[in-house]
């Protein structure tokens, strides 16, 4: 299964493509979408979004596409253009009939991190640790990205071990190195 996870907005679109074969997983291809920086037109922002997360959904043969849900923000006007940007991209796996799963913030990091209160920098940590990526350098869309597919994976399959499950991702990873592949 290929699974699509957007962190999404409208300067800088995060995206993540992993696939999942039982409890192996593997890091696909994972990036930002940025609608070119000199456009002012809004909607031909919104319309460069679409058409990459439809690009994308064709080229892996997504199975399911995995969105965080927005924050509330003190201003108004960003959280209106974020909303517009996450549309488009739900908006472009809907129109693919894929199924479309939603997760707070709070949500990705408590299942990343086992903390719903850690930091941008220590889910870029975590996901680097558990995918086996050096993410050093890389805009936080990408790791948050590829942290709600993790979240995703982890809340909808419940990998078994046979035993309760692991305190965090850093003790399944110890415990388990041999299924985590590239």
């Amino acid at each position: 299964m290929v699974v699509l996870g957007i962190d999404p907005g409208s300067i800088r679109c995060g995206y993540g493509l992993i696939q999942i074969d039982k409890e192996l997983l593997k890091v696909l291809s994972f990036g930002v979408i940025e609608p070119k920086k000199a456009t002012n037109d809004f909607l031909t922002r919104l319309k460069f979004i679409y058409t990459q997360i439809e690009a994308l959904i064709e080229d892996y043969k997504v199975d399911e596409v995995v969105v965080e849900n927005q924050f509330y923000s003190k201003n108004a006007q960003s959280l209106i253009k974020l909303t517009q940007a996450r549309t488009s991209a739900i908006l472009a796996s809907v129109n693919k009939n894929l199924p479309v799963y939603e997760y707070s913030p709070r949500q990705v990091k408590q299942a990343v991190t086992g903390n719903g209160n850690a930091t941008k920098k220590s889910v870029s940590f975590m996901v680097s640790s558990i995918l086996n990526l050096n993410l050093s350098g890389n805009f936080f869309d990408i790791s948050d990205a590829l942290a709600v597919a993790l979240c995703h994976w982890s809340k909808t399959k419940q990998f078994n071990l046979g035993r309760t499950k692991p305190k965090s991702w850093k003790e399944y990873i110890e415990e388990n190195p041999e299924k985590i592949y590239e």
